[in-house]
Order: C-alpha cells, then sequence, then structure tokens
C-alpha cells in the first residue's frame, strides 16, 4: 500500500461509543498514527471474540477500531495524567465525544492541553455542542434525539404519516465525518500559521447542516415550510422514488413533459405513449396530484417482466436514472461493490480473515486503507510509551503492575505473538 495523506500526523483518541470512534478511523485510514486512549476495562464488552464477533457489540468496535493503537491507562492516577500530559506534547490532534463535564473532570479541557502543547488540535463532538442544552445534565442527547432536534426525523417517513428515525447511526456517522474534515482543515491552518485551534462539533448542528433543501427555503423565507416528509415518492418531480418490481424494489427517477424527457422515455418502455399527453400525468404536478396511479401503473408494469434485472436494463437503454433498492447483504455480494473495491480484506489473529468496509476515497497520491484490525484493551502499551516516550519494558511492566496501565490477556497474547513472529 502507498502512503496516506495524514502519514506523520499523531493523533490521541479519547472516544468513545460511535461519532467519535468513526472520526478517528478516517483519519486512521489516512495515514494518521491514531492512539485510543482507553481506561481500564472500558469498553471490554464491546471487544470482539470468536463467540462475540456476531453480536451487535463486537462487530461495530471492529468497523469504528480498525488501525488504531490502544493505550490503556488509569488518568485519574496522577502518574496515569503524567503519562497523557506528555504524550499530548507532542502529539498533533485530541478527539473526544464525553459530555463536557467529563471532559473537565480529567483536566482534559482545551485551555490545559493548548498549555502543554500550543499547536494542538482539540475536535470536541457531542451531541449538543458546547452551548445551549449542553449545560443542563437532564438533556442527552443521543443519534434518535439528534434527528428529532435536526428536523431530520420530520422530512423522513410517509407523507401523509408520522415522522420516522433513520436506521445505521447516521447522526453519528455524518458527524463523525465532519469532525475529520474540521480536523483536515484545522491541520492546514495551522501548517501555514504554526497555531492550533479547538474545533467544537456538535451532532445537531451537523445533521442541521445536511439539510441543504428544506432549512434554507426556510430561512430565506422566514419561516415557510418548504415541503413535509416524501415517503416512497418524492414530492417536487414525480416520479422519483421507490417502486416495487417482481422481485424486490427499484428506485426509478422519471421527471419532465413530453416524449423526449424521462416521463416521456418511461412511457415508451411501458408501451403506454397515451399517458405522455394525458391531463393527469402531463408534467410533474399533475402526475403528483395522481401519485397513487402513477405508481400503480409503473409497478404493474415493473412486475409484469421476467425479472428485476431485465427491468433495470430496459431502464438503462432508455436512459431513465434507475437503481435496484439493496440490501446489506446484496450489497456485499453485488458486482459493482467488488469492482470499486468497497471491501477490504484484514487479518485478525483471533478470527482469521474479514472482509470489512473500506474507505470511500480514491486519491490519485496517496492511498487511505484499513491499516490493521481494531486493537484488543492495552495491545500497544509498550509500543506506544517505548515509542514516543522513551520507557523501558521494565518501566511499562511495573506500571502495569501498580494498576496505573492495564492489559488485558487478549492484548497480551497478541503482543507475544508479534513478538515471536517478528
Amino acid at each position: 500500500m502507498g502512503p496516506g495523506s495524514l502519514d506523520g500526523v499523531k493523533v490521541l483518541d479519547f472516544t468513545t461509543a460511535f461519532v467519535g470512534p468513526f472520526c478517528s478511523r478516517i483519519m486512521a485510514d489516512m495515514g494518521a498514527e491514531v492512539i485510543k486512549i482507553e481506561r481500564p476495562v472500558a469498553d471490554q464488552e464491546n471487544r470482539f471474540t470468536p463467540e462475540s464477533l456476531p453480536t451487535r457489540n463486537g462487530v461495530p468496535f471492529l468497523h469504528l477500531n480498525g488501525g488504531k493503537k490502544s493505550l490503556c491507562v488509569d488518568l485519574k492516577d496522577p502518574r496515569g495524567l503524567e503519562i497523557f500530559h506528555s504524550l499530548v506534547k507532542e502529539a498533533d490532534v485530541f478527539v473526544e465525544n464525553y459530555t463536557p463535564h467529563v471532559v473537565r473532570s480529567y483536566g482534559l479541557d482545551y485551555p490545559s492541553l493548548s498549555a502543554l502543547n500550543p499547536g494542538i488540535i482539540m475536535c470536541s463532538m457531542t451531541g449538543y455542542g458546547q452551548d445551549g442544552f449542553a449545560h443542563n445534565p437532564e438533556h442527552v442527547c443521543t443519534d434518535p434525539i439528534a434527528q428529532a432536534m435536526s428536523g431530520l426525523n420530520w422530512i423522513t417517513g410517509e407523507r401523509d404519516g408520522e415522522p420516522y428515525t433513520i436506521g445505521g447511526g447516521i447522526g453519528d456517522t455524518i458527524t463523525g465525518m465532519a469532525g475529520a474534515l474540521a480536523v483536515g482543515y484545522a491541520l492546514f491552518h495551522r501548517q501555514r500559521t504554526g497555531v492550533g485551534q479547538y474545533i467544537d462539533i456538535s451532532m445537531i448542528a451537523s445533521l442541521l447542516f445536511m439539510d441543504s433543501l428544506g432549512m434554507p427555503h426556510v430561512a430565506a423565507n422566514r419561516g415557510v415550510p418548504f415541503h413535509y416528509r416524501n415517503g416512497k415518492q418524492n414530492t417536487y418531480t414525480f416520479p422519483m422514488g421507490v417502486m416495487k418490481a417482481r422481485e424486490g424494489y427499484i428506485s426509478i427517477q422519471a421527471p419532465g413533459q413530453g416524449p423526449e424527457s424521462a416521463w416521456g422515455r418511461l412511457c415508451a418502455c411501458m408501451d403506454r405513449p397515451d399517458l405522455i399527453e394525458d391531463h393527469r400525468y402531463v408534467d410533474d404536478d399533475a402526475r403528483l396530484a395522481h401519485g397513487d396511479e402513477v405508481v400503480a401503473i409503473v409497478e404493474s408494469w415493473l412486475q409484469s417482466l421476467p425479472d428485476d434485472e431485465a427491468a433495470l436494463l430496459v431502464l438503462a437503454e432508455a436512459r431513465i436514472s434507475s437503481g435496484p433498492v439493496l440490501s446489506q447483504t446484496q450489497i456485499f455480494e453485488h458486482p459493482h461493490f467488488r469492482a470499486q473495491g468497497a471491501f477490504q480484506e484484514v487479518e485478525y489473529p483471533e478470527l482469521g480473515t474479514i472482509e470489512v468496509v473500506a474507505p470511500p476515497y480514491k486519491f490519485s497520491e496517496t492511498q487511505a486503507w484499513v491499516r490493521g484490525p481494531a486493537p484488543q484493551l492495552g495491545e500497544h502499551n509498550y509500543d506506544v510509551l517505548a515509542t514516543h516516550l522513551s520507557m523501558s519494558p521494565q518501566e511499562i511492566q511495573e506500571l502495569t503492575v501498580q494498576g496505573v496501565l492495564y492489559e488485558s490477556e487478549a492484548a497480551k497474547r497478541r503482543r507475544l505473538e508479534d513478538s515471536l513472529s517478528g
């Protein structure tokens, strides 16, 4: 593999759950050395073993922490905090996603860290940010709450139904990507000026910013609503959305007016030229007003074809935007994603070869890739402290015995196996 865009960048990762680890995972994929600062026995329940891998806990940890190093240190012990402060002095980035009072309780706030290293970039990712509800301990923000308060729930669901919550931790992932992007900008600024800075990112604000249609309209028109939830079909061009086909679902976009439009070409595919000039279906507004009828006509045609592949071929030949609605299982086997290199094999000592989702970035001069398995708890204590602080194995072992450092049995096995193989 080639060099990464962030080769040489040192990141201290004090994160948990999803949003923070996803942000630092992106930086690890780009070549940064990401040192995951973990508390003794923290996140043990989220680790993966051959028995826990199929569970909902083990797999996300594997995905979110690939290529990172684990340093497990008790920050409540003055000697542990001293170790952390020593790492801060040579670090480029510090990422955290705890509530503000947790960060302050450990003395990990930006004024304290910048006093040790004026060039450090600190990125805090929280539900509310550092202001507003953030100061009220009764207000706890998670992904579903962020979706609700950002307006995302309001535009999701059936047109005349109730708001829906989107699955997949979308608030966490979008905020994590926003955090990685912001850190990149801050690194560029520091390269030009030598000055570090503090970055405050909230999940709610990230999701609010993502709405590039509704909120700008509402803001420009003093609160006048733009659109409501779409359901399976879009509300401003029609048809545009999910249709039931013979085997599964196909998303089709065929707006316009006249025989040369996408709608006209779709009518030709269906052998229904009469629909083009029919006043009920003549343009997007008319079709939207008769949406159920349009969907019924198109779905009846789709289901008359031999299979979904045949339907997609006809639509493609007619230059009509369309694509299959794929499940995660179908995505994993789909030839497009295989051709794109959407998955990468990672070797786990305990689990063998596992395919993980690869980074989506394709650079001409650098490479983004998952640079190794997710770490076991405390797996890199010896590596990190010897490399960065010049500590001897004897010093590290003594701190481990004293409880300042922690190394799980799984981490110890990996370390010993690596030393034997190396």
